[in-house]
């Protein structure tokens, strides 16, 4: 569901600042596109910068909702990495409880993947050259953690060895398609890579066939969610594209009502939403924005996603 996977985006800004040095091809590696890492496949990618989420206000009060300072203080102890401090994020969601992630911050990718291998209970995957990794078994999931430069780490549950290949692969090399080559996730990623927090789909939403929703974005094929804090909301933007039918206004702002009337848009506050989106059709998709109120999010997003933040930061 959109809504999950959005505010999945928000809380995830901050589950894993800094200036890098230049000059030496493991240092330029830091400074490029972290997207660029992750090969053709994910229906939705989430691309954060969480030390600027933390500078406002509406972020910070739904991050301290899930973690409190003392977690937070002890994950960053055990892991080396500091939350709030991480410059770029991106990752996506596997199935069955899987995810990938990338990210860069001011730490020692080094240091940070031995910390991990360190707390694995059986390691099976041991490598100093050419990428620093390790991989095994925790708890109930296989995790695998490489340090893709001097500041950058993947950390991955329940990922598939062909995907890590993939993406310790383009590291150095994009000869395959990349999640985001397509020309309309292109054009999207230009408008809104900018943005603190995005949600990528880069390919055409798999809806139930014969709903009215179904019929509405028949011809989508791709949208971005960005989202900008300020002191005590969150300026959200849709930008879809695609083709849409005369007066598809009015079917986004009978959808956004039917959301918010549901149990999830009720326990997220979404009720003040259809009223308060401007829509703009065109030629070239649609683009709705609207604010979401930090202080009406809070419960929902306590209930959504405190046992996710439970199992990554620790009891």
């Amino acid at each position: 569901m959109l809504a999950r996977k959005a505010l999945w985006l928000v809380i995830l800004l901050a589950a894993c600042g800094g200036r890098f040095g230049r000059g030496t091809e493991a240092e330029l590696r830091d400074r490029k596109p972290l997207v660029d890492l992750i090969p053709d496949g994910p229906s939705w990618l989430i691309q954060a910068r969480p030390r600027l989420l933390a500078e406002q206000d509406a972020a910070r009060t739904l991050w301290r909702t899930l973690v409190s300072e003392e977690r937070e203080r002890a994950f960053t102890e055990r892991t080396g990495v500091d939350p709030l401090a991480l410059e770029e994020l991106v990752g996506f969601e596997l199935p069955h409880s899987g995810y990938l992630l990338v990210f860069r911050g001011p730490f020692d990718a080094a240091d940070v993947v031995r910390r991990a291998g360190e707390r694995l209970a059986v390691v099976d995957v041991r490598a100093e050259q050419p990428v620093l990794r390790r991989e095994g078994l925790a708890g109930q999931g296989r995790y695998a953690y490489a340090a893709l430069a001097p500041h950058t780490v993947l950390v991955a549950r329940e990922a598939p060895p062909q995907l890590v290949a993939l993406v310790l692969a383009r590291r150095d090399a994009h000869d395959k398609p990349g999640a985001l080559d397509g020309p309309d996730a292109q054009a999207l990623y230009a408008e809104h890579a900018a943005s603190p927090l995005v949600l990528f789909a880069p390919k055409p939403l798999a809806l139930e066939p014969g709903t009215n929703v179904a019929l509405l974005f028949a011809r989508e094929r791709a949208l971005a969610v960005s989202v900008r804090p300020t002191h005590t909301s969150l300026a959200t933007g849709i930008d879809l594209r695609g083709e849409f039918p005369p007066g598809a206004e009015n079917n986004f702002r009978a959808l956004a009502r039917s959301l918010a009337g549901a149990q999830l848009g009720r326990a997220l506050g979404l009720s003040r939403v259809p009223d308060n989106m401007a829509i703009r059709v065109d030629a070239q998709g649609a683009f709705v924005t609207f604010a979401l109120e930090a202080a009406d999010l809070v419960a929902g997003v306590h209930m959504l996603f405190f046992d996710d933040l439970k199992q990554l930061f620790g009891s």
